[in-house]
């Protein structure tokens, strides 16, 4: 895990190390809206954007060079972006670690499979795909286009990215889920269209958080758990299959959903 000094965009917490992990399946996909909307449906349930934890909304993006990122009180997972409502085949997002994990505990009793959010250390064994290069298409950020749904010169309209990769791939916000090329492993969006929640507790050293789940009772407000794979407006500097970030167990945004694995 992590990247070597060298690499273009390395950070101090990707120390390179090596974790072993047992067999596992991860979705081929993000977990979609409609996959999502059938849990709500079914169960009445609210999530923390719809419900006013610590305040209504979720962090999101509009169209206008002032201010294009912010907290956004109107925005859940029915409308993640002003304008512009989710597609049933498009990722989930605006959705927490207990909106997540809400979901996953309902999915486990209706199937009576076991399911989960992947370990820091599955994702990225995942993400590279067998490689060990930046991204699993090689070090070159600007052919990404046909791998990620990222900050490209589709999003250089109102609003102009500090970084920006220089190739189009079609999409300004969320892409369908699989509507670009899967990584060796057949996995979609691994790197691009929307960040990931992972199971593990962020631990800057690596220290051996990254290759387990933090327990439930663990978390709270001011814990922060792992945020893996970039988004719709991620540079090439954060789109690096060792790239890491993190929020806490409300945090909530417009470019963050999720994908599961199944215990074998």
């Amino acid at each position: 895990m992590g990247s070597p000094e060298t690499e273009s965009g390395h950070n101090p917490d990707e120390s390179q190390h090596r974790v072993c992990v047992k067999g596992f399946q991860l979705s081929k996909y993000e977990v979609t809206l409609e996959e999502f909307k059938h849990f709500v449906v079914t169960t009445n349930y609210q999530t923390d954007a719809e419900k006013n934890l610590f305040e209504s909304g979720c962090w999101s993006y509009e169209k206008s060079p002032e201010n294009p990122w912010d907290w956004r009180s109107w925005a859940s997972w029915k409308q993640p972006i002003q304008g512009a409502f989710a597609m049933k085949d498009h990722p989930v997002t605006c959705v927490s670690l207990n909106d997540v994990t809400a979901y996953i505990n309902w999915l486990n009793q209706e199937t009576g499979q076991i399911y989960r959010l992947p370990t820091e250390a599955e994702w990225e064994y995942a993400a590279r795909g067998g490689t060990a290069t930046a991204r699993y298409w090689g070090t070159n950020a600007d052919i990404g286009c046909a791998y990620a749904n990222v900050a490209d010169v589709t999003q250089s309209g109102p609003v102009h990215w500090p970084e920006m990769h220089n190739c189009q791939d079609g999409s300004f916000f969320a892409a369908k889920v699989g509507s670009l090329k899967a990584n060796s492993f057949g996995l979609h969006d691994m790197l691009g269209n929307v960040w990931e929640w992972v199971c593990s507790k962020y631990d800057e050293k690596y220290q051996g958080a990254e290759a387990q789940c933090l327990a439930k009772e663990a978390m709270g407000d001011d814990v922060f758990i792992v945020i893996r794979g970039g988004g719709w407006n991620a540079d090439p500097s954060r789109l690096r299959a060792a790239y890491r970030t993190s929020g806490t167990a409300w945090t909530r945004q417009a470019n963050l959903g999720f994908r599961l694995v199944k215990e074998r």
